[in-house]
């Protein structure tokens, strides 16, 4: 191996630890948000705003991130955790508030550093979540700081857990009143406007009902129509 290939290598390496040492970091970090500021899905912003010490720690290590060196699963799950972490940052920065809506464009504003990018929550979501992992679940593990979305869970995505928590969340979401309630008198199914925003992601390879009844305990019966509910925009603090 001559000089040139051995000092790839060792770059190559060098990258490659660096990269597991911020997700490390960074996993460490929000695990600790998480379960000491996040119960039944409602989120401490207050105490977050206080001692900032976890989320500091979070996004610095997200500010170092490479997320070209971690696996598929690495990266599914640090991108969801991210999100999350960073809806949490915008609320707190704005905090107190009584809505992420509040802030004038909230999931536009390009201000979260991701590696040596700063993105916004949408193109995060849209461009990069989204481009790299085209899973319509991760509708409900993306969590927009408000009470009609899914609820935070206090336990972060992991590489091992990731693909379980995504359809353990899914089916809890789905079967939730939050999200969907039947009206069997008036034969209708009233949805999220979840569905409604991002029905093509659902729809496309059977109908919303059909799509729903292959996570619903009480199944959504043939012939029902769907209506909409109003989106509660309220923050999802306690």
């Amino acid at each position: 191996m001559n000089l040139k290939i051995k000092v790839l290598v060792i770059l190559f390496l060098g990258s490659f630890a660096f990269a597991k040492a911020q997700l490390s970091t960074f996993s460490t970090a929000t695990k600790d948000l998480l379960n000491n500021h996040v119960v039944n899905g409602s989120v401490d912003y207050a105490a977050i705003k206080k001692n900032p010490k976890n989320l500091q720690l979070a996004l610095a290590s997200l500010e170092k991130i490479d997320i070209d060196q971690l696996t598929d699963n690495e990266c599914k799950a640090l991108l969801i955790n991210a999100y999350n972490i960073f809806v949490i940052k915008g609320v707190v920065d704005a905090y107190p508030t009584k809505s992420v809506m509040d802030t004038k464009n909230f999931f536009d504003l390009k201000i979260y550093a991701l590696g040596d990018k700063k993105v916004s929550l949408n193109q995060l979501e849209k461009e990069i979540l989204f481009n790299r992992f085209p899973d319509e679940r991760l509708h409900f593990v993306l969590v927009c700081g408000a009470i009609s979305c899914p609820p935070l869970t206090p336990k972060p995505f992991t590489a091992e857990n990731v693909e379980f928590m995504i359809k353990k969340l899914t089916k809890a979401a789905i079967n939730s009143p939050k999200l969907v309630q039947l009206d069997m008198h008036e034969k209708k199914a009233i949805v999220s406007r979840i569905f409604d925003w991002y029905n093509a992601d659902f729809t496309k390879k059977q109908t919303l009902s059909a799509y729903l009844n292959n996570y619903r305990e009480i199944a959504i019966p043939e012939g029902f129509t769907v209506e909409y509910m109003n989106y509660d925009w309220s923050l999802n603090g306690k």
